[in-house]
């Protein structure tokens, strides 16, 4: 039986996805697992191997290959994993690979089925609790998916991106979370801002991070109005880069305007000339207009 996948996206995910494939052969080289023999795990390897190939092709050349010819590739490489699996079954590695795959072709069903089989055979494994709680989360379950995102942090507790994920949980599903007295509305808004500092905490250079916490003074229940003026002002000593300056002078100014230092706000708007960023001065302007 043939998986069903989306082809019309897979070059973009397969251009990000080549060091994460990389980290899983990686992971294979340095340990196999006590209950696989070494041939079985020279199979899963030589079948990880062809689908890093593949990656490595698309990041150098993303028109290398046709729609149809990547369609093949990738059913072939759905094939070798479900024969690898039907005669390694207890090979909780072959069932990661696999259901990541499965999740970058966009057949998340059966990816979901992947990982709650590597859960059975290992429950300590985060990544296995964040796929599955990943995939919760997005089919609207969001009590449902909590449990798996807190086990994940506690699992590896210095991986940043797992802290980052709770906080977008905890963000996504925070009224859910309410009204069925799941948090209090201060309980959640406290774990929510734990969760995006520790995940700055570990990855203080990462961006996305960077902003997301700024942007969390603002989601509170009660804004946090000075904590965000003094996240930004930090931020702002640290970034080089001028598009990513005038983003945060945006963010400065929407603060300084919250906090009554309306002339601070102009001036620093007053330098916000790229063209993509005009709509949200504008927005910022109005604000300021209606005070």
């Amino acid at each position: 039986m043939r998986v069903k996948i989306s082809i019309m996206t897979i070059p973009p995910i397969f251009l990000t996805a080549c060091t994460l494939c990389l980290l899983a052969l990686n992971s294979l080289l340095a340990s196999s697992r006590a209950s696989q023999s070494n041939f079985a795990s020279s199979q899963l390897l030589a079948i990880a191997t062809k689908e890093e190939q593949i990656y490595q092709r698309l990041s150098e050349d993303p028109e290398f290959y046709s729609a149809t010819d990547l369609e093949r590739q990738l059913q072939t490489l759905i094939a070798s994993y479900k024969a690898y699996l039907l005669k390694q079954a207890a090979d909780v590695d072959g069932w990661i690979l696999y259901g990541k795959l499965l999740r970058r072709v966009h057949a998340n069903d059966a990816a979901f089925n992947a990982f709650l089989k590597a859960d059975q055979l290992d429950p300590a494994l985060a990544v296995v609790k964040q796929q599955i709680g990943t995939h919760l989360a997005e089919s609207g379950r969001g009590k449902a998916a909590l449990p798996f995102y807190i086990q994940a942090t506690e699992l590896e507790p210095e991986t940043a991106i797992y802290h980052f994920a709770l906080g977008q949980l905890l963000d996504g599903f925070k009224v859910e979370f309410v009204e069925q007295a799941v948090f209090s509305i201060d309980a959640i808004d406290r774990e929510m801002l734990k969760a995006f500092r520790q995940a700055v905490a570990l990855e203080p250079e990462n961006i996305n991070f960077q902003m997301r916490l700024g942007e969390t003074y603002y989601d509170l229940d009660q804004p946090d109005w000075p904590a965000a003026q003094r996240h930004w002002d930090q931020l702002n000593k640290r970034i080089d880069e001028p598009w990513q300056r005038q983003i945060i002078d945006l963010h400065r100014a929407r603060v300084l305007a919250k906090l009554g230092q309306i002339e601070a706000a102009e001036r620093l708007l007053d330098g916000i000339q790229h063209p993509s960023l005009q709509d949200s001065r504008q927005k910022v302007l109005n604000q300021l207009n209606s005070l």
